[in-house]
């Protein structure tokens, strides 16, 4: 939540959380005094809060600020989805990805994630069908200006063990991006 903290628009905010999966984020940014729309594709996550919605068809906005936060990995069109952020977003409005950059990883993060040795080949077929952190800056890149990218820590966060944070710092990827001019 720091690195939202630190580079979403001051509040009252538009937001759209795209991808928002169980609406978490969005219910926590709305306490924050954000104005949030939370879109997820999957219609079993609708709940009051959470529309069913695909961000490349989606037709909301402006919005401030475009979220995906674990969730660009996941997007059937990359390059759409991107296209549809930038056309949602009001002028001046930031597009902020804090994302999952699975071919960073290596035997010590595989085997120590599936606790057990041998695990990198089973790691890549279980991830081979993910965005990789490459794909995602790349076309993040194609249509906005990034003014942040850095690699954090992230496999910590989805297994909620604090002892990894120091020894998988790679990836994890945030970036800030402004639409660049057309």
């Amino acid at each position: 939540m720091d690195f939202l903290a630190t580079h979403l628009p001051p509040v009252p905010a538009r937001v759209l959380d795209a991808g928002c999966g169980d609406g978490r984020l969005a219910d926590e940014l709305r306490g924050r005094g954000y104005d949030v729309t939370a879109i997820d594709i999957d219609p079993t996550l609708a709940r009051p809060g959470v529309l069913t919605a695909d961000v490349c068809d989606f037709r909301g906005g402006p919005y401030d600020a475009v979220l995906f936060v674990l969730s660009l990995h996941h997007v059937h069109d990359l390059g759409r989805a991107v296209e549809a952020a930038a056309a949602l977003l009001a002028p001046g409005g930031r597009l902020l990805v804090d994302e999952f950059a699975h071919e960073r990883a290596g035997t010590a993060i595989a085997d120590r994630f599936y606790d057990a040795p041998g695990s990198l080949a089973r790691w890549r077929a279980e991830h081979r069908e993910l965005h990789t952190g490459t794909a995602m800056v790349d076309a993040v890149a194609a249509r906005f200006g990034i003014t942040l990218l850095e690699s954090v820590p992230y496999l910590y966060r989805y297994l909620e063990d604090e002892s990894l944070r120091g020894s998988e710092s790679v990836l994890g990827l945030r970036l800030a991006a402004v639409p660049a001019p057309a």
